[in-house]
């Protein structure tokens, strides 16, 4: 899913139900729902490696990072 679509998806959601609002938000450990985690840290710009399974950031300086490797996804936790 593309950060646009999943933000739309969370901006229809608040309007059709603005009590979710207050709700946790949590994700799951895979697609079949075998683990389910609190969401902590605020989402976070990096690359992704779908072939390693690997998410690199570095929230310590993000311009750096950003010129060294070419940032593709989003991580919400």
């Amino acid at each position: 899913m593309k950060f646009k679509q999943f933000v739309e998806n969370v901006n229809k959601l608040l309007a059709d139900k603005p009590e979710t609002a207050e709700f946790e938000v949590v994700n799951s450990k895979d697609d079949e729902g075998n683990g389910f985690n609190i969401v902590y840290y605020e989402p976070s710009i990096g690359m992704y490696d779908e072939d390693e399974k690997e998410f690199t950031y570095d929230e310590e300086d993000e311009k750096e990072f950003e010129e060294e490797y070419e940032p593709n996804a989003i991580c919400i936790n």
